[in-house]
């Protein structure tokens, strides 16, 4: 199995992920309105949504060139990290899921302390590959605000199937990770263990 600097990074994000599973099985939420529950369920399934379909889009700008270009179109142009604000929407998604405040924050938290500190060393390494053009990027582009206006598709760009296949992949996982979510909470709830704590 290959290594790469953001391995760590991803064996965490998915420890917590498995350990947000467990805590949406063996933990009580704070008691809801079921309209607010159904809202909540429903925002959960959009902001997963929207991370899975855009990664998907940034893996197509990215895939394969992001080692040997400085990537700027499409949705690079609105931010430099436009995959980990999208991870993050799914993050928050997943946290939605569970109905936990505390869980929803504590993921949130986790997310931007890895992800800025990721982006910083990303950063730090197209920098020394692209001096002039990263700095005059970074100047004009934010780091995860996303600025809209900046958006800008070019007319054609190549794609490598294999790599956006494992973007569908990368987007499948997310997805499963949501309906386990749902699945150790609909078991929760429905009686087939008693919770182990409340958990607002």
């Amino acid at each position: 199995m290959t290594t790469s600097a953001s391995t760590p990074r991803l064996r965490l994000t998915l420890l917590w992920y498995l350990l947000l599973i467990a805590a949406a099985a063996l933990t009580q939420p704070a008691t809801l309105p079921a309209a607010l529950q159904v809202l909540l369920d429903a925002s959960a399934l959009l902001l997963v949504a929207a991370a899975v379909l855009g990664r998907i889009w940034c893996s197509v700008f990215i895939a394969g060139r992001k080692d040997t270009q400085l990537i700027v179109d499409g949705p690079y142009a609105i931010c430099r990290h436009p995959l980990y604000v999208l991870s993050m929407l799914g993050g928050a998604g997943l946290g939605l899921a569970t109905h936990s405040a505390t869980l929803t924050i504590a993921t949130l938290l986790l997310l931007c302390g890895l992800f800025r500190r990721a982006a910083i060393a990303e950063e730090a390494r197209l920098a020394s590959r692209h001096p002039a053009a990263f700095a005059a990027y970074a100047a004009a582009t934010p780091r995860f605000r996303p600025r809209l206006e900046r958006y800008r598709i070019p007319a054609s760009i190549e794609v490598l199937p294999l790599l956006l296949w494992k973007a569908f992949i990368d987007g499948g996982a997310f997805l499963l990770l949501l309906a386990l979510v749902f699945a150790a909470s609909a078991l929760r709830a429905g009686g087939a263990w008693q919770p182990w704590f409340v958990l607002p």
